[in-house]
């Protein structure tokens, strides 16, 4: 009898965990694709997407033609729960289905319970969503030309970031005559919590030099609707503190957390309702069920939630999947200390940092582009 392994979600993990099983694959395993996007973007190229630097075909995974690779049934559908001890996954629109094990890479999302009114932001994820609204925004300035635009983003670690020098070029770019004025809210006292003094400081200088404005230790409370007579939007953005801003859109790249539904399951996760995983990434309390990328806390050592990492997990969980789907004992994965981050400055240029070392400039691009490429052209089938 073939065993049943889903994979949950579309994420830099499973996309390879697909590719490297389509080169291997097991004849005695009943493997099932389950995402609620037909299309996942790859996290590295989204900042060069925003920027258009990146079509979207360019920038994003094709799942079927993956899945088809693989040999994997696709369902295009939501998890909204799972019952861990009967071997249930419910989804939105198929009900249950039946698993032997399962695998999590569903990414996470950005906290939105202290803000009021998160719904009149742009929220960092789901992606589809964040680019419709992002293209919502683009088709507003183009027909109704506005002279002034105040853009706010939420969130100062590389992920904001990168999408404030993105967005600023894609926009100064494609409406030259509009007077732009970029914001970026963060509640802590420095950008780039998880970077090194020399990334903080650039950052910080090549805002100064672009005329972004940096808000520290600012907590953003609320966005309420502001209209104008001209039907333009317009918003208040209210922090922490009594600050009051108004602003014509709101990027939201707050902490990331876990979806509700895997919270409330009884898989034992971390306070953010992060999937806990030991160094195999099999869950520390149902043993048939493995994460990878940013829905997986590694226990004892968690990694940083940063797609270079679900990258590299990609096929330790592959070999991990078939060592138990074979009966054989799941490896510990190995992950460096140091890593490479690569932030793209919307200028064809990007940071690169190291531990506690930093550099500036154009060859960091090209090498950012060609990592990114030649993952994307491993996915192509």
């Amino acid at each position: 009898m073939q065993k049943r392994l889903i994979l949950v979600g579309g994420g830099h993990s499973h996309a390879l965990v697909l590719t490297y099983w389509g080169q291997k694959p097991l004849s005695t395993v009943d493997l099932t694709l389950v995402s609620d996007v037909r299309e996942t973007p790859y996290s590295g190229m989204l900042p060069g997407h925003v920027a258009e630097f990146y079509s979207h075909a360019e920038s994003h995974i094709d799942l079927g033609p993956l899945a088809a690779f693989a040999g994997a049934r696709f369902i295009h559908d939501r998890a909204i729960s799972v019952n861990a001890e009967r071997n249930l996954l419910i989804c939105e629109n198929q009900g249950e289905i039946a698993f032997d094990y399962l695998s999590l890479d569903i990414g996470s999302t950005p906290y939105l319970g202290g803000i009021q009114g998160s719904e009149y932001g742009i929220v960092a994820k789901p992606v589809a969503q964040f680019l419709q609204k992002w293209q919502t925004l683009l088709d507003q300035i183009q027909s109704q030309s506005p002279k002034t635009l105040t853009v706010a983003i939420a969130g100062g670690g590389a992920g904001g970031v990168e999408l404030a020098f993105n967005v600023q070029a894609r926009l100064q770019r494609q409406f030259p005559d509009l007077s732009l004025t970029l914001q970026l809210w963060q509640r802590g006292d420095q950008l780039l919590p998880n970077h090194n003094d020399w990334a903080r400081q650039k950052v910080m200088a090549l805002f100064t030099e672009r005329h972004i404005q940096v808000f520290l230790n600012q907590t953003v409370t609320a966005i309420a609707p502001d209209l104008g007579p001209d039907n333009f939007p317009r918003y208040q953005l209210h922090t922490a503190d009594g600050t009051t801003q108004r602003v014509n859109a709101v990027f939201l790249l707050t902490q990331a957390s876990a979806p509700d539904w895997l919270r409330r399951s009884v898989l034992r996760n971390d306070e953010q309702g992060f999937l806990l995983v030991d160094a195999t990434l099999k869950s520390l309390s149902h043993p048939h069920i493995f994460a990878a990328g940013d829905i997986a806390t590694i226990q004892p050592k968690p990694c940083p939630k940063a797609g270079v990492f679900a990258v590299r997990q990609g096929r330790p969980l592959f070999e991990n999947l078939q060592r138990i789907l074979t009966d054989q004992v799941p490896r510990p994965l190995t992950l460096p200390d140091r890593y490479l981050s690569l932030i793209g400055t919307g200028d064809r240029k990007a940071i690169a940092l190291w531990g506690s070392w930093g550099s500036y400039g154009r060859s960091w691009w090209w090498l950012k582009d060609w990592i990114d490429r030649r993952f994307m052209k491993r996915l192509s089938k």
